[in-house]
């Protein structure tokens, strides 16, 4: 069996059904064919950073690591953006990509670059596959593995064997006494989710307690955020129309499971004792200054301390209708999401872009599960949300798929919604608009800095998606959004509708939010 046989057994028998990017004339091209001859599928992109996203996307939510590829030097240049958006938000992904083998002659310079040492920020490991190397298989694993990433698989001819083994990951020391005297002593607890515990599969755990679960928006929709127990997004910046402002203030013991600095955007020690539940040792945990950490593995029987604590459901309603009310009001992105929320009645993947638009849709979507809302939660990664979108609706068409992007991030990916038209997607894509950079204006504003480069020209997407193939409409009320809403059906491939909105209530939106 040739080395390119191999690989495709093995990718194969991870389980992979696709795999995105831009081959070359080398490996990657045989590597396609024989992964035809196996009816595994390729998705040829405009871009390498969008077929890494799309790829990583298909790992978050298959939880098997999705693969991407690209030939050496340029080609995986081209896709860093993707590789470290995946890095941003966790999500598992083997990104192949062709090579010189190590210790080969400076004279064969043609498209080199040092490839691992420019992905070496954004990976958790590069590795050249290699008879006595790291398996596909391994590195699969080892992307899934805690905390998930991408790991970069160079592919050279005759690589020669190599001794590297695969990083082993450091476990937390649990301070149990201490733990369980806050559990036992916690009579108004708090509960913070983030991504780990959508990983552990602790949803359901979550679900059953009558105390406030906020979920990272990493995390986002881990419980039904219809349910009484739903307090939303923390943040570590809301004000005061979120739960978390007064909430956590009011807790007597706060319980963080997966808590890091890289899924909150503000990060300080809590007024209550913090608990944190970790699967490994996490530098970005001391942020919050934990009183005690204990391991995943205790995870379980943390949440069942708190199984019989009762407190703070009336007040969490009461906040969420009053913030549900401030969003909705006047013609903003608040008014739209309901309305996508209500012509749906949730049966659609949601996925968001970042954003003016996206710091309210957090708060304002209600998400079913978490699968069904993907966000850049924690990079925040403007032009995100396209490459996400076909992936999502690539891997799992039986929903429809709404994608919300501004301004600012509509355009990054635009080539790639022919991938939507050509495998007909059931996708929404929704530009919110005021044809601004709204959260950069705000700076502007208060500081009497120039708005020039923060304007976009005024016009209009629509003919530009049209030409694509993807119809347009414009919507300049609330009734036709939901007129569009209702002429769209999903059975016969991607729409496309832009929706502007006035830029001063748009930059003044989020006042008392965040």
């Amino acid at each position: 069996m040739t080395d390119v046989a191999r690989l495709a057994e093995e990718i194969t028998a991870h389980g992979v059904t696709r795999l995105f990017g831009v081959p070359g004339s080398g490996v990657t091209l045989s590597l396609i064919d024989a992964l035809e001859k196996r009816n595994i599928a390729f998705h040829l992109t405009h871009f390498e950073g969008a077929g890494a996203l799309m790829a990583a996307t298909v790992g978050r939510l298959s939880g098997r690591a999705g693969v991407s590829l690209s030939i050496k030097g340029p080609g995986l240049a081209n896709a860093v953006p993707g590789i470290a958006a995946a890095w941003f938000e966790a999500f598992p992904l083997v990104h192949l990509t062709e090579a010189f083998p190590p210790g080969s002659s400076p004279a064969q310079a043609h498209k080199r670059l040092e490839q691992s040492s420019l992905v070496a920020p954004i990976t958790k490991v590069s590795r050249f596959a290699a008879k006595e190397g790291p398996s596909f298989t391994a590195m699969a694993h080892f992307a899934c593995a805690e905390e998930p990433g991408p790991v970069v698989f160079e592919l050279a001819p005759s690589a020669p064997a190599s001794g590297d083994v695969l990083p082993e990951v450091m476990t937390v020391r649990g301070d149990a006494a201490r733990s369980l005297e806050l559990l036992r002593n916690a009579k108004k607890p708090i509960v913070i989710a983030g991504a780990l515990a959508l990983r552990a599969g602790l949803g359901a755990m979550l679900a059953k307690l009558n105390v406030p679960v906020f979920s990272t928006a990493a995390a986002k929709g881990i419980v039904d955020e219809r349910a009484a127990n739903a307090a939303g997004i923390f943040t570590g910046v809301g004000e005061g129309y979120v739960p978390e402002y007064g909430m956590l203030h009011r807790a007597d013991l706060i319980i963080g499971i997966g808590l890091t600095a890289r899924e909150a955007l503000k990060t300080a020690p809590f007024r209550a004792p913090y608990l944190a539940i970790e699967a490994v040792d996490t530098p970005g945990t001391a942020a919050f200054t934990p009183a005690a950490r204990i391991g995943l593995g205790d995870a379980a029987a943390a949440l069942d301390h708190i199984a019989e604590a009762n407190w703070g459901l009336d007040e969490l309603r009461e906040t969420l209708d009053h913030l549900q009310a401030r969003m909705e009001e006047g013609f903003l992105p608040g008014a739209v999401f309901a309305a996508i929320e209500h012509h749906f009645q949730r049966r659609v993947r949601m996925v968001m872009d970042t954003g003016y638009f996206c710091t309210i849709g957090e708060h304002a979507w209600r998400a079913a599960s978490a699968d069904l809302c993907l966000l850049s939660g924690q990079g925040r990664y403007m032009g995100t949300g396209l490459p996400m979108a076909i992936g999502a609706a690539l891997h799992d068409p039986s929903l429809p798929t709404v994608m919300v992007a501004g301004d600012g991030g509509i355009a990054m990916y635009l080539a790639e919604a022919k991938l939507a038209v050509q495998n007909k997607l059931p996708l929404l894509i929704v530009l919110m608009t005021d044809n601004m950079f709204g959260s950069v204006r705000t700076r502007a504003i208060k500081e009497g800095l120039t708005q020039k480069p923060l304007t976009m020209d005024g016009k209009s997407w629509a003919p530009v998606f049209d030409a694509l193939g993807i119809p347009g409409t414009r919507a300049e009320s609330i009734g036709a959004v939901r007129e569009a809403l209702s002429d769209w059906n999903p059975r016969n491939g991607p729409a496309f509708l832009e929706i502007p909105f006035e830029p001063d209530a748009y930059e003044a939106m989020i006042g008392g939010i965040r």
